[in-house]
């Protein structure tokens, strides 16, 4: 899926961090989200790559990078502990200077990455996501039973672990079909690559610990950057499913107004024929709009 790649595992402060690359020209990040590896952007990258470096790691805990020990506080996976591991990681690969696509937990490292290194981020894309705290204060009955995964997964150890560890691929793969539009498969190697991934307790105990940060230490970030009246500073691309996510039943209303609520700059985009996969539901829409929107960094 990632022909002429080239893949290797880069050693940043605190995790190892696993990153496939290829392409010339200005750099951009794809981050991945849950219950993905960067595996997801295999419709995405080889397109990115005809025209930039493109760089696609495994956050921590997920996939082939490093899984460091929970802490007490959940700051090991918080959005900032993840988002620092990435600016390391673009460092030792030689970009000072990037621009970055997010989708799902990914845009959440994405954004707290565009708050705590402005200088290092030339552009943002969001792909359906606004940020946790704003989630949170939106979230309403709809929101609750439809995103139940948000209070599920942040539940104290080892409650969703063992739950989740009995049938992985059972609950890995309802949340995505949920998700998804109702009539969209997603590529049989991707999912398998998914699934496979997913399987590790290290994983699991991971990504519970992300949505524990998620409903913690990530909401504290987020909140005190709101008042300290701190923004996004670069120009942000928001796009979002149309049939499932913010477009769907219970998403968040005006979701751009939310995002222009955290910025300086302009914030662009609008909904997707697609539910909540949008790199591999409709890889051809947001190409049509991410491209231009990169491109425009010159």
């Amino acid at each position: 899926m990632f022909d002429g790649f080239k893949t290797e595992t880069v050693a940043v402060a605190e995790t190892e961090i696993f990153v496939r690359t290829a392409g010339i020209g200005d750099p951009v990040l794809l981050i991945h989200g849950f219950p993905q590896t960067g595996a997801c952007w295999h419709k995405i990258a080889p397109t990115l790559a005809e025209r930039f470096r493109v760089v696609v790691p495994d956050l921590r805990g997920y996939g082939a990078s490093g899984k460091p020990a929970p802490s007490h506080d959940h700051a090991a996976h918080s959005k900032r502990a993840m988002a620092k591991d990435l600016v390391q990681l673009m460092t030792a690969l030689g970009h000072e200077t990037f621009a970055v696509v997010g989708h799902d937990r990914g845009a959440r490292v994405g954004f707290r990455l565009s708050m705590d290194h402005p200088e290092r981020v030339t552009r943002f894309c969001s792909l359906d996501v606004i940020p946790t705290l704003d989630m949170w204060e939106k979230m309403d009955l709809a929101g609750a039973v439809g995103g139940f995964h948000w209070s599920f997964l942040a539940q104290p150890a080892p409650v969703p672990e063992t739950m989740i560890g009995s049938d992985p691929d059972f609950f890995y793969g309802y949340l995505m079909r949920k998700w998804a539009a109702p009539e969209f498969l997603f590529d049989a190697h991707a999912m398998q690559l998914y699934l496979e991934a997913m399987r590790d307790p290290a994983v699991i105990e991971a990504t519970c610990e992300d949505y524990r940060a998620g409903a913690s230490i990530d909401v504290a970030h987020d909140r005190d950057d709101r008042e300290s009246g701190r923004r996004l500073s670069c120009p942000l691309l928001f796009l979002y499913g149309g049939i499932r996510g913010f477009g769907g039943p219970g998403g968040a209303r005006d979701p751009l107004d939310t995002w222009r609520n955290w910025s300086d700059s302009e914030v662009t985009g609008g909904p997707a024929p697609c539910g909540h996969f949008l790199p591999e539901e409709a890889p051809g829409t947001v190409l049509e709009q991410l491209l231009p929107f990169l491109l425009a960094a010159d």
